[in-house]
Order: C-alpha cells, then structure tokens, then sequence
C-alpha cells in the first residue's frame, strides 16, 4: 500500500509540471536566442541568451569556457560573444545586423540597398568549447618528475656564486643588443608570433553544435517588452537544441548519421576538346567532414591528430594520393576542393575499369602509431552509393555530382 502511495504521489506530480520546465528535461545542448526586427531602423537585434546542458568535458580534456557565434546568411557580418566558464553560462548580449547596406561604387556613385526580412534568410548560431591547455587525467609520477629535474637547476644556481652573477651581468649585456638589433631586424616575428597565438586559440575549440532560425515574418509574432518604435516585432525566447553542422544538401540518406563520421564528396569526368578518344580527367574533389560529438570523443580518446588520405588505385598500386594536414579531432571540418583533390587519367574508352579511389581517415599520435578510424573506396566494382556515384559522374561528363559519403 505504501509502494502504492509513493508512485500514485510521484505520477500525479509529474503531470502538474509547468511548461518552461518540460524544456528543460531535455539534457541535449540548448542555446536561447532572441531576435528582434526594427522596420523603422532597418537593423535585426540579436540577443544571445544563455546555454544549457553543456559538455564539461572533451575526451580527456577539461573545457574551460563557451563562446556563441552568430551570423546572418546571407551576409559576411558576423558576431562573438565573450567567454563564460560555465556549463550553464548567460550571457544576455545583443548584436546588430543592419539591413540598409551600400552596394559597390559605380560611376562615382554608391547605391543604398535595403534588404527584407522572409523565409529565405536565416540567422545561424553555433557554440565553441574552448580546452584548458591541462589533460584532465594526470598522474603523480610526472609531477614528482617535474620536481626532481627543477631541484638540481636550483642547487648549481646556489653553487654557482659569483660566476652566476658574472653570467647574469653578461646575458644582460647580451640581451640589451638583441632588442636594439631585434628594433630593426625583427619587426615581422611580431606578427608572425601573434599568428601562432591566434592559430593555439582556434586549435583548442570545439564545434558543440549551431542551429538556423529561419527570418520567416510568421515567426516575429511578439512584441519586445521595451520597444523602440511601435512597429517593432520579436519571435520571443527561442530554446534550441546544438545539433551537428551539415552541408546545405538535403537527401533522406545523408541525415542518418553514421558512427565513423561522413565527407562531402565531388567527383566530375572532366571534358576535353578532343574527338578522337575519350580523353579528359576523372577528378575527386573532397569538401566537409563531419560527425557527431561521441565520434569526435572516440577519435580524442585514440591520444592523436587526424589526417585524410585519398589515392588513385590502378591495377592494383598507388598512382596519386592527397594527404590533408594534421588537425585536431572535430566534428566538423571544411577543405578547399581546389587544393584537396586527385585525378585518375581516361586517355582512351574503358581505362577506367581498373581504377579505383580509395579514401582513409586516420588518427597518428605523437609515437608515430597510425590507426585507420575508417575508409572506403569509389569505384566501378563498388556497390552501394559509392558505385552509384561513381557511375553518375562517368554517364554526365563536365557535371559535379557532390555526395555525402560515409566511412565503413
């Protein structure tokens, strides 16, 4: 009877709950945003609210702080809230898109264009966790390894006497000539220095996730509790979930998520002006790669750097191959097709049915140990959507067909 009690006491409770805290069950990330439009002003206000049910830690690293991006597409203009170090940060701070923009200069002239708000514009927010520098296990070994090499280096400096001060007055002498000579010689290791700096500080963040809030009129059916003027409209707090960032195709397959992670593939049958043969390239072109936030967690825990690798295979050996640089791991990375590319040579009909393009995502740490997260191949034997890309490209010659492919 008293068992009885308790979950008849539990239900009924459960189903006087309020709405603003049936949001919050959810325990995926959320970010709150809240946009408002001015007619009068022609600008687009901004506020980013808070976030919630963070990641406190990736892999096995500690994160140290949040940071919201917000951009409008499309547009180039862009925004960074500050850093909070909290899983539950607020930070309440505007940002202001203005919609009346001057076009380019022409004939001594600049026109003033004014853009309007529907359904085609989209206001696109995504969230960075920024590492600490610290991995989040350590052990008491090296910290006893660190003390034991720090305390001779203090024993010779007390051994030392006199010569160290002699030394001291000597590297200050030293010291002095190199910043005259550095005034002169080193003005560009300042910005060569500030470079490094900012490339550490986009090494340690992490894409949590973004979300697209669609400028559709239907969605700015509330008033700002302190309006400017009496047209202005706001679409209210707005909580929305962190999901993966994707590319702009949308096919029923390519939203399932694949554990391995997935790339943005382009290959294209280059033609030629030659009537003779069938001449021409057959040239892959990679694009984006993602996957999800436990894949990122997984390629962390493996303690390396990610690289990509894609090959020619003909007949059986490596003609051409395309190695990306080392990054850390992501769930979402961009590539120049332009630079990351490979090409198969078609100089007659039927020398392609020996060829094959063989993709690799590997993770390499810091002993050299190379571990092949996945991979595939594309080709004429090849089933499935690699075969099917395959032969899309080879029946439309000069026409691109993009797909996301997902590693095995």
């Amino acid at each position: 009877m008293a068992l009885a009690k308790i979950k008849s006491f539990i239900d009924n409770g459960l189903k006087t709950v309020s709405t603003p805290l049936d949001r919050t069950v959810n325990l995926e990330p959320e970010v709150g945003v809240r946009i408002v439009h001015s007619p009068n002003e022609k600008t687009l206000c901004v506020t980013v609210i808070g976030a919630r049910h963070l990641p406190q830690n990736f892999g096995f690293t500690r994160v140290n702080s949040y940071v919201v991006k917000v951009k409008l597409i499309p547009s180039k203009e862009k925004f960074e809230t500050t850093s909070k170090n909290e899983s539950w940060p607020q930070w309440n701070e505007e940002f202001t898109f203005h919609l009346r923009k001057e076009t380019k200069i022409k004939f001594g002239k600049s026109k003033v264009v004014e853009e309007e708000i529907n359904g085609s514009k989209f206001i696109v927010v995504t969230l960075y966790a920024i590492l600490e520098d610290k991995p989040l296990i350590a052990t008491e070994k090296k910290e006893a390894d660190k003390e034991k090499n720090s305390s001779p280096a203090k024993d010779s400096a007390k051994k030392g006497g006199k010569k160290g001060q002699e030394g001291s007055s000597n590297d200050h002498q030293d010291g002095s000539k190199s910043k005259i000579f550095g005034q002169f010689f080193n003005k560009g290791q300042d910005k060569n220095s500030d470079q490094i700096s900012e490339r550490k500080i986009f090494d340690k963040r992490r894409t949590v996730g973004a979300t697209t809030i669609s400028l559709d009129s239907k969605n700015f059916v509330i008033k700002p509790p302190k309006p400017k003027h009496a047209s202005d409209v706001s679409t209210g707090d707005l909580w929305r979930p962190l999901r993966p960032i994707s590319s702009g195709i949308s096919v029923a397959d390519d939203k399932k998520e694949n554990k391995k992670g997935k790339i943005e593939l382009s290959l294209c049958l280059e033609k030629t002006d030659k009537k003779d043969d069938n001449g021409g390239l057959l040239v892959l072109c990679l694009h984006r790669l993602r996957c999800s936030l436990q894949t990122m967690h997984e390629h962390e825990a493996l303690k390396g750097q990610m690289y990509l690798k894609m090959s020619v295979i003909e007949s059986g050996r490596i003609t051409h191959f395309w190695k990306s640089d080392r990054f850390a791991p992501s769930v979402s990375m961009k590539f120049s097709p332009d630079m990351a590319r490979v090409a198969a040579e078609n100089p007659y009909e039927g020398a392609l049915k020996d060829v094959s393009f063989v993709i690799k995502y590997v993770s390499k740490n810091k002993m050299g140990k190379k571990t092949t997260v996945g991979h595939f191949a594309i080709g004429s034997d090849v089933g499935g959507s690699y075969g099917e890309q395959w032969k899309q490209a080879l029946a439309k010659p000069g026409q691109q067909i993009t797909k996301w492919q997902s590693f095995e």
